[in-house]
């Protein structure tokens, strides 16, 4: 139920400066490093008209921005878009190889053979298929499928979208700027799409054994791109703490769906929130992305290493802002978004809409750029078309604009999005955003996650049997799952405020056990990982022998996460 003070605040939102946004946007690429400073400069001085204080730091991000494709088999040219961070790739001919994809339409970002062609298929065999060839398979974009392939030397790899349109995607497993170790990582083959009617006309023609000619034109390079703050003070004890409420400025050529609606979302939040700050218990910093597709999440990463302290200190959680207000997309039953949150984001549907949310799992992407800092996701994706409409209309899985099939493509223009559907979800970002800055101790329920763990676990020690000891592992969860139980009321979903400040301290290891590999200030490769992916090994005992040294020594790390989270609610 709302109260009071939220239904005050809300009763403030309005879409007018956000849909002129949303209105300019739609006339204004944001593509090329030019296009994308100019966007920046529009939103500037649209913040400061609305009152706000704008903060702009300008770090260089690599980036991959595909410019020309072409496909040509058997007198034909078949209309194709290369993926970001592809490498500019000259005229080639090779033979063309059909290796279909396991269920035609893969999302899953895994380098995983059998995952993504089926069971029964190894590297061993996916080599003799491939090497020296030009590949065809369907799906969309996936970094891990164009690693392996690559590994396995293919020459390139053409992905059958599954309708109309041709969209674009990433093929690098880089996270971010990459170091320098990493620019030897960055894809070294080429990465193609087409839609599925030129994708069946070139499937046929690798049945006959036909050879296929493909050339790509990539922009690579180091560019200064614009990352646009503001902040909303709070005043009182718990003011340094922050919410980051953020999303990505750039798109890919006029991107109204995604992501000019959350550009304008964003906007109109924190003019909402600048009005009612007086309510506020911590402040509520609010950013825009450059780098999301064309740097692999460059600009968010850049952020999360450049104030990696603050972040991991005093952040109480994220909220991603992507592809909101687009039109028909009115169902809240499905978002993407960390276990912790669920009551946080099912409770602000419910009282907004009525409607039950289930939170699943979030995926690695979406400017999610700080798990390994241990900082919660409140919110990954946003509102949907409704299911049985999306499969009524014929559409496809994909990564946003309500789930149309839209994104990422020339057809991201004005019409699809919706200035009532955007209004809804400006109210449901300033809720989220307000349930966890202005009360003393936010709506983050760690008791959930854990529960998560301890199954995880139980799960792995029956897979790993007698080759890696997980019972220490199992009774520090539950110690951990006992401690935690001691800072919150039963009935509730925030922690009694006296256990706030340990409950939090123990939040950045409960966060990293259940979705980071690396380093507290690295980031994890883009690659697809299971909950908990210090385990990820224990699927290998038996099949790999070296998966008993890499579970050991992921269990290793795990230990110490746990105990550290022990260590922060039991001493406190």
């Amino acid at each position: 139920m709302l109260t009071e003070i939220e239904k005050e605040i809300l009763a403030h939102v309005s879409t007018e400066a956000g849909w002129e946004l949303v209105e300019a946007f739609a006339r204004t690429r944001r593509e090329l490093p030019e296009e994308f400073q100019h966007g920046a400069a529009m939103l500037a001085e649209r913040l400061r008209a609305a009152g706000l204080t704008v903060k702009q730091e300008t770090p260089d991000l690599y980036l991959g921005i595909p410019r020309h494709a072409e496909v040509r088999c058997e007198g034909r040219v078949f209309r194709s878009k290369a993926t970001a961070l592809s490498p500019n790739q000259p005229a080639i001919t090779a033979k063309l190889v059909h290796v279909p994809a396991r269920d035609g339409s893969v999302r899953t970002h895994s380098n995983d053979p059998a995952i993504i062609f089926g069971d029964g298929v190894t590297r061993e065999s996916l080599k003799a298929r491939v090497q020296g060839r030009i590949v065809l398979t369907e799906g969309l974009s996936n970094p891990g499928r164009s690693d392996l392939l690559e590994k396995l030397g293919a020459l390139a790899v053409i992905t059958i979208n599954p309708g109309k349109s041709v969209h674009w995607g990433a093929s690098s497993t880089v996270w971010g700027n990459p170091l320098m170790d990493d620019m030897e990582r960055l894809p070294r083959m080429v990465s193609m799409a087409v839609n599925r009617e030129d994708g069946d006309a070139l499937a046929a023609a690798a049945a006959r054994e036909a050879e296929v000619t493909i050339e790509a034109e990539v922009l690579h390079g180091w560019f200064p791109q614009t990352i646009t703050t503001v902040e909303i003070q709070a005043e009182g004890p718990f003011a340094h703490e922050f919410v980051l409420l953020h999303g990505h400025l750039d798109s890919w050529d006029l991107g109204v769906g995604d992501n000019a609606t959350g550009n304008a979302t964003l906007m109109e939040v924190a003019r909402v929130l600048h009005a009612n700050r007086r309510h506020l218990r911590r402040s509520v910093r609010i950013a825009w992305w450059p780098g999301h597709s064309a740097g692999r999440y460059a600009g968010s990463t850049w952020y999360a290493d450049r104030h990696a302290f603050e972040l991991h200190e005093d952040c109480v959680a994220h909220i991603n802002c992507d592809s909101p207000g687009c039109k028909d997309a009115t169902d809240y039953s499905r978002i993407r978004g960390m276990a912790e949150a669920q009551p946080l984001v099912a409770g602000a549907v419910a009282d907004l809409f009525r409607q039950e949310c289930k939170l699943d799992r979030p995926t690695r992407g979406g400017d999610y750029s700080f798990n390994n800092l241990g900082v919660s996701g409140a919110l990954l994706t946003s509102s949907m078309v409704p299911a049985e409409e999306r499969k009524r209309r014929g559409w496809y899985a994909v990564g946003g604009n309500g789930g149309s099939p839209t994104w990422h493509t020339e057809d991201d223009v004005f019409e699809v999005a919706d200035r009532a559907v955007l209004e809804n979800d400006v109210r449901l970002y300033a809720l989220v955003a307000l349930r966890l800055a202005a009360v003393d101790a936010p709506q983050l329920d760690y008791r959930i996650p854990v529960r998560d763990l301890s199954q995880r676990l139980a799960q792995a020690r029956q897979q790993a049997g007698a080759t890696v000891d997980l019972a220490l592992h199992e009774r520090l969860a539950a110690q951990l799952a006992e401690a935690l139980d001691a800072c919150y009321d039963a009935d509730a979903s925030a922690p009694r405020v006296p256990r706030w400040p340990a409950v939090k301290r123990a939040a950045r290891s409960i966060v990293r056990a259940g979705y980071a590999e690396r380093g507290v200030f690295e980031q994890d490769s883009a690659y697809a990982t299971p909950f908990v992916p210090l385990l990820a090994a224990v699927s290998q005992i038996g099949r790999h022998p070296a998966a008993t040294t890499s579970l050991q020594r992921g269990a290793n790390l795990l230990r110490a996460e746990l105990a550290h989270a022990l260590s922060a609610v039991a001493q406190s």
